[in-house]
């Protein structure tokens, strides 16, 4: 599988996909490569404070996507979603 095939089956994992438009995502492996546009939202996977315009979005990863989030991309997520992420791959480890 070549990595275009590696991004949009991670991007279609997150239960955001249908209507996301965020240039910078985590689960993507080649998010080190796409720049953000001015004003532009970011993922609330990866905020920690949510503006007025983000009240009610959930801010916690399904497990379901952290665990197709590159290694590479842990450092773009919040402390809570990255904390869980550790536990995930522990967990997934000790299987």
């Amino acid at each position: 599988m070549d990595q275009e095939e590696t991004i949009i089956e991670n991007l279609i994992k997150c239960t955001r996909f249908n209507w996301c438009s965020i240039n910078i995502c985590p689960l993507d492996p080649g998010v080190d490569l796409r720049t953000a546009l001015p004003g532009e939202n970011k993922c609330p996977f990866t905020i920690n404070k949510r503006g007025m315009s983000q009240k009610g979005i959930r801010t916690l990863a399904p497990d379901s996507i952290l665990e197709v989030i590159p290694e590479s991309n842990i450092k773009m997520l919040h402390k809570r979603n990255q904390k869980r992420w550790c536990d995930l791959r522990q967990k997934n480890e000790e299987k």
